[in-house]
């Protein structure tokens, strides 16, 4: 079967999601994970994800990003690769019927310091303390 590449700002989420996923459930083997040349990323139609590499492997559910990306597929897979300093490249491939595929890369302390989970807040509050507490305390006194 023939893969199709496209853009897809919705499967490009759906990575991003992944990915802040598995940072909340090990941000330390995630990081080990990226951090350690080519990656890849497994995802079947029950949200059951496994992310290895050279620097380990994890499984966890990936149900609560299917709930919330409005895609359904067999199976995506994803190959990581890194790139400059901590950029990192992705490729996606989807089987949904027909297979595609969407490219894309980020910068990965980027993704991690602008995820919402509480382990995102508090890496983005480790690289600006100062700022974080002065928004927090703006907000305490009213402003």
């Amino acid at each position: 079967m023939s893969s199709a590449e496209i853009q897809s700002p919705e499967v490009k989420l759906a990575v991003g999601r992944f990915i802040e996923l598995a940072y909340s459930k090990d941000k330390g083997m995630t990081a080990k994970i990226l951090a350690k040349g080519k990656a890849s990323m497994t995802i079947n139609e029950n949200g059951d994800t496994t992310f290895s590499g050279n620097g380990g492997m994890m499984t966890f559910s990936g149900n609560p990003v299917l709930q919330n990306i409005g895609l359904s597929f067999k199976r995506m897979s994803v190959s990581f690769t890194n790139q400059d300093g901590m950029k990192v490249g992705y490729v996606a491939r989807i089987n949904a019927g027909m297979t595609f595929s969407v490219k894309g890369n980020f910068d990965l302390e980027e993704l991690i310091t602008s995820c919402s989970g509480l382990l995102c807040q508090a890496a983005r509050a480790l690289k600006s303390p100062l700022k974080s507490y002065d928004r927090e305390l703006q907000q305490i006194m009213g402003n």
